[in-house]
């Protein structure tokens, strides 16, 4: 089959995801606990181990579906001898510490009964310093059949490795050999396990033309699946290449930062900053980008805004009012606080999990709305008022507009409403002309007339 153009897969517009670092969510299974595991909820290290696998996720299921996720994204998941996996050693195993292949194929067919998809972390810019090519290549070099899969320097570690890293030698993707290779990494679980996508890690350290092969080998065997890119900057290239569905919106990230967590930008700043990054994109891409306030690589945006709350869940309204998917960090629905890696990395506290839970049941109602009103995920974006800490942001699809009206600010603002009448969904009152906010509160709106 050729594939031609870029088709986001449909389904995007209208996921919610939940990232899942394994190790860190649910120990369901502790009889294959790996050794020196550390009791759970202990402050994490660079090496600590806490137990976490996919049985865990199989077993927690009911508490993703109940809070209205549709879509997992796992962190890697193959066997590695770190508590990230980003040091692959068997691309074709499921680390038997998170439950092996067995677990996997469970938690697929599971989550698929449930109408949940799963993508999966791909490593392919470097693997593991006890990758067996690697160990074989590092031992006998021109002697050995993988002595050229990689790149070697006179410099320490005498190896090419990410960032520096020695126990991340890099593959040398000028070799047809490693592309095929990894190229059937990507085949093989899309094939044999029917996972509904991948995540491309350090995609901005891959050569270009072998991430549109990964692209055009996901889509060759199933259309449907998503392809996503772990970018930093901003993701344009990439979509003029055709090579990726939609990334990691990092750059929105920042502005989120700045605006809710760190109060430094005014609304105007921050409407100028996302409408800049809106118009680089297109608009099949903004409507398939990953968006995010967390991940296991940034500080927890709690923890960023100083632990307020309130502005916290105002930035998880944009981003459920924003185009694209938006995505919960596991445990930021509970509050979870984390500092730089190792600490964003915590045990999820499952003791937190209550119904009157004050950021849990506003982020329940966020999703509900979210997957309820299709204006929240295909209507175009205005942002009809901009003006000291308040904004509008306007959803317009088919003839209807949901309105997310926000104050970020210390006092009471007034907003001037775009002509016409509007509902306030939470009260059911009428309003036209303005609207009055207190501080740091947010509503949601829709034109009647």
């Amino acid at each position: 089959m050729e594939v031609t153009g870029v088709q986001p897969p449909a389904w995007v517009q209208d996921a919610v995801f939940y990232q899942i670092f394994p190790d860190r969510f649910c120990n369901g299974d502790q009889a294959n606990d790996p050794p020196g595991v550390r009791p759970w909820g202990e402050p994490p290290t660079p090496t600590s181990f806490f137990g976490g696998d996919l049985w865990g996720i199989l077993k927690k299921l009911d508490y993703l579906e109940n809070l209205g996720v549709n879509a997992l994204y796992l962190t890697p998941i193959f066997l590695a001898s770190t508590n990230h996996r980003y040091d692959t050693e068997d691309y074709f195993q499921v680390d038997p510490v998170l439950g092996g292949n067995t677990a996997l194929r469970e938690l697929v067919r599971e989550a698929h009964r449930r109408k949940m998809r799963i993508i999966l972390d791909g490593v392919f810019n470097h693997c593991g310093r006890g990758h067996p090519f690697f160990r074989d290549a590092q031992a006998r070099r021109r002697q050995s059949p993988y002595g050229d899969w990689f790149m070697w320097e006179e410099e320490e570690p005498g190896y090419s490795c990410w960032a520096g890293c020695p126990g991340l030698p890099e593959w040398n993707h000028d070799n047809p050999q490693v592309r095929e290779y990894l190229l059937s990494v990507v085949r093989y679980w899309l094939e044999e396990y029917e996972i509904d996508g991948w995540r491309l890690d350090t995609v901005e350290y891959l050569p270009p033309d072998f991430v549109r092969e990964v692209y055009r080998t996901v889509k060759t065997v199933n259309p449907e699946a998503y392809v996503l890119g772990e970018v930093m900057g901003l993701g344009t290239p990439w979509f003029r290449h055709r090579a990726l569905d939609g990334v990691m919106h990092y750059r929105l990230w920042e502005g989120l930062v700045h605006f809710f967590a760190e109060e430094v930008w005014d609304a105007p700043r921050f409407v100028r900053y996302v409408w800049h990054i809106w118009r680089s994109y297109p608009m099949w891409a903004n409507f398939a980008s990953y968006t995010l306030l967390g991940s296991h690589d940034k500080p927890r945006f709690l923890t960023l805004a100083g632990g307020e709350r309130r502005k916290f869940l105002l930035a998880v309204a944009f981003l459920f009012a924003f185009p694209g998917a938006p995505a919960i960090y596991y445990g930021d629905e509970v509050g979870l606080a984390g500092g730089d890696d190792p600490d964003c990395r915590r045990c999820f506290p499952w003791e937190e999990v209550q119904p009157d839970h004050p950021i849990l049941s506003v982020i329940g109602k966020l999703v509900r709305r979210r997957r309820e009103t299709e204006s929240l995920r295909r209507g175009g974006l205005k942002f009809p008022f901009a003006q000291g800490r308040a904004l509008l942001l306007s959803r317009p699809f088919l003839g209807t507009e949901t309105l997310l009206a926000l104050n970020a600010g210390t006092k009471e603002e007034v907003l001037m409403l775009p002509s016409g009448r509007f509902r306030e969904e939470q009260s059911g009152e009428f309003l036209s002309g303005t609207l009055r906010l207190p501080p740091y509160s947010f509503t949601f709106l829709k034109r009647v007339s």
